[in-house]
Order: C-alpha cells, then structure tokens, then sequence
C-alpha cells in the first residue's frame, strides 16, 4: 500500500480511534534493564540486545521473543485490530504502531538490526515495512520515524522494476507528512533506493543532529534529511512496523549526544 500510483487521502478519524485504543499498552513485567539484556556502556550510550520482549511498551502491535535466520531478536507486528483497520478502503498507514523501551533519546545515533518478512495479513502490494520511530511525544499523537520498504530494496533477486527500485528507505512525520502525501509534495526527496531484501538481516544507522538526519543501511549511506519536523525533542524509540508485517529487531544501541 505504500508505492500505489493512484493517491488517495488519509482516513485519520479511524488511526486516532485505534491510537487511543491502543494507548493503553503497558510494559510487560518489571526489572527492565536485567530483562533486556540492558547494558549502560557510558553515560550517553546504551544498548538493548532485545532477546524478550520484557520491558517494552507496545501501541498497535503484538511482541514476541522471536528467532529469524539464525538469529535471536524480537517479532514485531500489528495487532488484530489495528491490521483491520489498514484493510479499510481508503485507510492509511504510517501510523503509531510501534514497542518502545524505556530510554529517551533527542539527538545522537541509533543502530539496529532488522529483518521483515510478510505475513500474508495486509494489502496485496504491501512491501516488508520495518524501522525506527524517535522523537515520539508521550501522548504518541506526534513522532517521526525512518522505515525500510524491504521488496523495493535492490538486493531483492530479481530486484524490483522501476520506479519501486527507487523506494526503499523512507522518513515520515507524523500524523501529517506521511508518505503519499510526501511522494506527491516532494518527489525523491524523504524516499531513496536502498540495498536491502525481504526475508534478510540488515543493519539500520540513524544519526540525527537538531533538523539533520542521515541514514545508512549496511554502512551505506541511503538517506539524508534536512528539516526534521520535531528537532531536538527528546521522546522515546520505537520499534516500528506497518502493514502486513513481521519485523524483527535485535541490538539496538542509543548514543545522545
């Protein structure tokens, strides 16, 4: 759903009913630093192995310990009802559906591991939609977030045809720069190629500097952005996933600057 040629508008009456719906999501269990496999490397640096899904707080999705091409991590996807309410006519996604750790974070670098596989529960042309969410406010009704669209990605066999090849990486803001409306206002400029795959392992880098963002995937970089919706906010992280969907995540570090 997210590189159709035809543009419709955002449904955003049901997103926010599922949001608040959602809202009430709570962190599973307690002693979140010993259930994530938390480990403080300095003062401003901290990873998350994210072996279990203890200590996240989810909104729209379910979470599971999950084990991916040899690999421990954990399984992001959206729940039962937010999944529904995408298959709406007219529906769109980008929105709040996301697990967050405990850790907040304005500027400085994020790294992750992430994998996508479709799940056979959304849109006939859904593309294996997996990121990071940041800069979340905590009532969730605002965030920006870089997500990879795993079919468009160039290390696909055969790779995607023209102009899907093109659309591999993207940025949003939240509830109002969401995709489509990104693709029509500025053509190739928050979407970029990306040398990714479905059903593979890659390594996403965020490092965000006030209204600056810069992405690399693999060690490439993919995607620059100059105008940050919510710069220097400090908000939480998310584990982000859209549209028919099972992503998987594994070794995130925050490092503030």
């Amino acid at each position: 759903m997210h590189d159709r040629k035809q543009p419709r508008g955002p449904v955003r009456v049901t997103r926010r009913t599922v949001v608040r719906s959602g809202l009430a999501g709570a962190f599973i269990g307690l002693g979140v630093d010993a259930q994530l496999g938390f480990a403080q490397t300095t003062d401003r640096a901290r990873t998350f192995p994210l072996r279990t899904p203890e200590g996240l707080k989810t909104n729209l999705v379910q979470i599971a310990a999950g084990r991916f091409k040899d690999r421990d991590g954990v399984t992001v996807a959206l729940t039962e009802e937010a999944q529904r309410a995408l298959l709406v006519p007219g529906s769109a996604g980008n929105g709040p559906s996301f697990a967050m750790p405990e850790v907040e974070f304005a500027n400085g670098t994020l790294e992750i591991d992430i994998a996508a596989r479709i799940n056979g529960r959304g849109q006939p042309d859904v593309r294996g939609f997996a990121g990071l969410a940041f800069h979340i406010a905590d009532d969730l009704s605002t965030f920006e977030a870089v997500y990879l669209r795993m079919t468009n990605g160039s290390r696909n066999d055969p790779p995607p045809p023209a102009p899907r090849n093109v659309f591999a990486i993207q940025y949003i803001s939240y509830p109002d720069r969401y995709w489509r409306k990104l693709r029509q206002e500025h053509p190739n400029r928050y979407e970029k190629a990306a040398p990714v795959a479905i059903d593979s392992w890659h390594h996403l880098r965020l490092e965000i500097d006030g209204g600056s963002l810069r992405a690399l995937v693999d060690g490439a970089e993919v995607l620059t952005v100059a105008d940050l919706r919510y710069p220097g906010r400090k908000g939480r992280i998310g584990l982000w996933v859209d549209d028919g969907t099972e992503a998987f995540f594994a070794n995130l570090s925050v490092s503030s600057t």
